[in-house]
């Protein structure tokens, strides 16, 4: 069975197509990914209909995709761009309307424990941290024997970081201390693991952009998944200067965060500094997979309910 499924994200809204194997198994055919920067259209609080109107078009060229793969069903979940406005109901309505799409709005606390889920599809963690650094927020979760402890959603992503303090498309010196000091503030207020954790996992696109980079600047295989404080360091110390050299890197390896890079790195460098204790592993995985499962498990109590009916 071919299962599609759609991520409403800040910066991005990504198609990703899966085949369901009857262990109930899963893994990757294909991905499109469309920089739809929704994150860009909302203003005081309010996500426009230019906004809406742009999120309904990239839904419908995915439909007309997979209507050539004769895939008929396409479950859509959103973060941050339709969680934290004030006008989301008008949103989904208006989707709906237009595409025919019921869209679920994660909560903060369920984006993390979809990345969880998503993050050990591919690693086993009893004990240890999680953290997703999207466009518009950043989850992180604690893990304890297996389970999710403790999970929180933080009001600060790549994208919103950008669009608040930069002015072009690179980060000027200020600018970069502007981001620094909001990400500081930030993480004086929210409540984080007493203690650091000897595993800590990273999922979404800012920390897999990051270790790409890495692993160009550090001339490692392309499947290495770890990070040690000290590459993170290095990796943090070329970018930030900002210079021909790391744009040309940035450009090379993962062009469509040249705006969003240097936001992400300075609020992954403050999440790693809080919670990791030794090496930093980064999942291929995350909340996508995550919601692969969740949906799974709801088809699976959905059958066992209608059988004892």
């Amino acid at each position: 069975m071919k299962y599609a499924i759609v991520d409403v994200g800040s910066n991005s809204m990504r198609l990703s197509v899966y085949q369901i194997f009857p262990d109930k198994k899963f893994e990757l055919l294909f991905s499109e990914k469309e920089m739809a920067g929704l994150n860009t259209y909302i203003h005081d609080g309010l996500m426009t209909y230019a906004g809406i109107q742009k999120a309904c078009t990239v839904l419908k060229q995915f439909q007309e995709l997979l209507s050539h793969l004769k895939i008929e069903e396409m479950h859509v979940f959103a973060t941050a761009p339709l969680r934290n406005i004030e006008n989301t109901e008008e949103a989904l309505q208006e989707i709906k309307r237009q595409t025919g799409v019921d869209v679920d709005v994660l909560s903060g606390v369920e984006e993390s424990e979809l990345g969880y889920y998503g993050a050990t599809h591919g690693v086993q963690m009893e004990n240890g941290a999680i953290f997703d650094i999207g466009g518009g927020s950043t989850e992180i979760a604690e893990i304890c024997g297996g389970t999710i402890c403790h999970a929180q959603s933080i009001p600060l992503g790549s994208l919103q970081l950008y669009n608040q303090n930069v002015e072009k498309f690179w980060p000027k010196k200020k600018e970069c201390k502007a981001i620094r000091d909001k990400i500081t503030e930030t993480f004086s207020e929210i409540t984080l693991p007493e203690r650091k954790k000897r595993m800590v996992c990273g999922v979404g696109g800012t920390a897999r952009a990051v270790l790409k980079i890495a692993n160009v600047l550090l001339e490692r295989p392309d499947d290495t998944r770890t990070l040690t404080a000290k590459e993170f360091s290095y990796v943090c110390q070329t970018l930030l200067r900002r210079d021909e050299t790391a744009r040309s890197l940035v450009l090379r390896v993962c062009p469509d965060r040249i705006h969003t890079i240097l936001p992400g790195l300075l609020l992954m460098g403050m999440v790693c500094r809080s919670l990791c204790a030794n090496v930093l592993y980064v999942s291929p995985y995350g909340v996508r997979e995550g919601y692969v499962y969740w949906q799974q498990q709801r088809e699976k109590g959905s059958a066992e309910t209608e059988k004892e009916e």
